[in-house]
């Protein structure tokens, strides 16, 4: 996209303070957007905040975990008061484990699950309304090529991409013709913490 695309837009990025969601932090700022920043963890995320500060951007970064929907809710409305109605969801905020199937966990499963695709959930219903009242709006979910297929040691991330990517789906079917697109980006492999 262009440059003066991102001029002013108000991009909520949920997993901000490392890897992908950083990078896009970056990316972004250096476009013009202002940022809302959400991760767990507010130290790294400050850290993350103040970087982008140097490029004069607008950032607004508020630790909640993507899990408790009411913390993100509450983070949306600060990241709203502080730059304005939130123009782009990117829901990146994810986990992965590399378990053999021989050793499957069930509270790892349900960990994975609940933050890729659960956690991406609420993150869509902290901004949805408003978007849907501006009748405008962008979400955009971070998935994998893993939704394609099922890899080794990865039943769990491949699982909860796959159905990420239907969630999404779903939702772009539901929310034709509202002013509020979706999309879902498909990166390979990309070494991260």
């Amino acid at each position: 996209l262009q440059m003066s695309y991102w001029s002013d837009k108000v991009v909520m990025i949920t997993g901000a303070s490392s890897g992908i969601g950083r990078a896009l932090a970056s990316e972004l700022a250096r476009r013009g957007a202002r940022l809302g920043l959400i991760a767990r963890h507010q130290d790294v995320l400050n850290q993350a905040a103040n970087e982008l500060r140097e490029n004069s951007s607008a950032v607004q970064a508020v630790a909640a975990d993507v899990n408790d929907a009411a913390a993100l809710k509450a983070a949306a409305v600060k990241i709203e008061e502080a730059l304005g109605p939130i123009d782009v969801l990117i829901a990146n905020a994810g986990t992965a484990t590399a378990t053999h199937a021989s050793k499957l966990q069930p509270d790892e499963l349900a960990r994975v699950l609940q933050t890729n695709v659960v956690g991406a959930g609420n993150s869509v219903a902290a901004v949805l309304p408003g978007m849907m009242e501006r009748g405008q709006g962008h979400l955009v979910a971070i998935a994998s090529l893993s939704a394609y297929r099922g890899l080794p040691m990865s039943a769990a991330y491949c699982a909860s991409k796959a159905a990420l990517s239907s969630f999404f789906e779903s939702l772009r079917i539901d929310l034709k013709g509202s002013g509020v697109k979706v999309t879902i980006v498909y990166p390979g492999f990309i070494k991260t913490p």
